[in-house]
Formats: structure tokens, C-alpha cells, sequence
């Protein structure tokens, strides 16, 4: 994929590091279980669910539907702004 989208988080990370987000305005449903680097695992671990954040995602290897998240942008959550 090119560029951050946004994503909205249908489903939190759970203990396999994996979090569901559906992208805007396609409703397409990613599973992101990689992520570039520590900050961007921790970033998404702390957004819940209905949370809205921008992410540039990729391929994680050949399995189908499942995602790294390259970077993590500012993500509106029904308690303010987080992540920036």
C-alpha cells in the first residue's frame, strides 16, 4: 500500500500482538500482526476499539490478509487525541 490511510480499530491488539482495523471510506478489514519497529507495536496496543489512526501498511509475507504496520500516526480516540 502507499501513504498512511486511516484505520479504525474494530478489534484490539490481543496477546499474539494482533489488531483488526477496517480501512476508511472502503470498509475493508486488515489483520495487522507485524510492526516496523517496538514504538508502532506499543502505539496500537494502546488504542481501543473505535479509535482512529493513520497507518502505512504492507504485505507480512505471503499469507493472505495479515499486515505490518511501517508507521503509526495520531489516532482520535473518544478520550482526546493519542500517539502523536
Amino acid at each position: 500500500m502507499s501513504g498512511p490511510n486511516a484505520y479504525t480499530v474494530i478489534s484490539e491488539q490481543n496477546d499474539h500482538d494482533c489488531t483488526t482495523v477496517r480501512a476508511h471510506p472502503r470498509n475493508e478489514t486488515y489483520h495487522v500482526v507485524e510492526y516496523a519497529d517496538e514504538d508502532a507495536r506499543e502505539r496500537v496496543a494502546d488504542l481501543p476499539v473505535g479509535s482512529v489512526v493513520k497507518m502505512e501498511l504492507s504485505r507480512a509475507g505471503r499469507r493472505s490478509n495479515v499486515w505490518r504496520a511501517e508507521s503509526v500516526r495520531t489516532a482520535h480516540t473518544d478520550g482526546g487525541v493519542a500517539g502523536e
